[in-house]
């Protein structure tokens, strides 16, 4: 009985090495299961969908790294630049992810793509809005070689131009675009649009005199203290508090007149309600840091903020507006 009994435990001290091996693996797999959840957790990204550069990207870099010291947690800006940021666009929109991890910032572009000649460009019900950042007016920049002094003057003037003026912009239905045919729709003045790709092409062809005008952001100001421009307002119903001499466009009897483009952030429509939610609250948050305050001080940005329901009605007032414009000059967004 005794030798019977000594067998099962002879064997157990004969795979000690074994039992240890096993009680090795077991700890190993229940620290694979613990971290395992963690690790599979992708990291947060910002597709920013135009080129780097410009006032849109360096305020969306903001914007993502104030996220970032919100959640604790890299958030990665990426440029996916392409067909009038539809590649951008399209990129967020296509991902099927319900993490809220992959975050699109854009402007205008998104409702004007909405009437793109053929068939809208994208399916709005593919995102989700999650916060309105903020607004950018443009101001009306010119050739310094206009005789005019004041706005009233160039009123005149451009009236005069049978051609029609010519307006540059970065593209059909960019925020430039939309800001001329809106002026020339209140003023009665003949445009004549030039899409030239971008402030880094229009801006020097102003400066040297080969268009007339053109709607761009406040920093370009930069070009009138140089006396290469003239500016004659900006298209908000109040001055900027950095530039103050320049007149709003109540101040020259244009009251009313936005012109500009909007910044938002939206995620994949697979998003659950309460991550969208709890993504807004953190951005309300993120806005307020110093990195986000003075970038937007820097490009005359106006700081929104606001709940997910005060987003959706901006961008159902914003589509409507554009509506009307496209429909009463006759706009085509190819």
């Amino acid at each position: 009985m005794q030798g019977m009994l000594s067998r099962p435990i002879n064997i157990l001290f004969k795979n000690r090495t074994c039992r240890r091996s096993l009680g090795i693996l077991f700890c190993v797999f229940t620290l694979v299961t613990a971290v395992t959840p963690a690790l599979a957790q992708r990291p947060y990204e910002m597709i920013i969908p135009i080129a780097a550069g410009g006032s849109m990207d360096l305020i969306s870099r903001a914007v993502a790294e104030a996220l970032s010291q919100e959640l604790g947690e890299p958030v990665i800006p990426e440029n996916k630049v392409g067909a009038g940021t539809l590649i951008g666009i399209r990129d967020v929109a296509g991902d099927k992810s319900a993490d809220g991890r992959r975050l699109l910032i854009t402007g205008v572009g998104y409702t004007t793509l909405q009437f793109k000649q053929g068939g809208v460009a994208f399916d709005k019900n593919m995102l989700k809005p999650v916060f309105y950042v903020g607004w950018q007016p443009t101001v009306l920049f010119t050739r310094s070689s206009i005789p005019a002094k004041n706005f009233d003057e160039f009123l005149s003037w451009a009236k005069n131009q049978s051609d029609g003026v010519t307006f540059a912009s970065s593209g059909i239905g960019s925020s430039p675009h939309i800001a001329a045919e809106a002026f020339s729709e209140a003023t009665g003045v003949k445009i004549v649009h030039v899409p030239m790709g971008g402030s880094s092409k229009f801006r020097p062809a102003l400066a040297g005199g080969h268009v007339d005008a053109v709607f761009d952001a406040p920093a370009t100001r930069e070009l009138v203290d140089s006396g290469q421009l003239k500016a004659f307002f900006v298209g908000l119903d109040h001055r900027l508090p950095d530039w103050p001499e320049l007149p709003a466009s109540s101040d020259v009897g244009l009251g009313g007149f936005m012109a500009g483009t909007w910044y938002g952030i939206f995620v994949p429509a697979s998003t659950p309600d309460e991550v969208v939610e709890k993504l807004n609250a953190t951005l309300n948050a993120a806005i307020r840091r110093p990195v986000v305050q003075e970038r937007s001080r820097m490009f005359g940005i106006s700081l929104a903020g606001g709940s997910v329901q005060d987003f959706k009605a901006f961008l159902q007032a914003d589509y409507e507006k554009t509506a009307k414009l496209i429909q009463s000059r006759g706009l085509v967004i190819p």
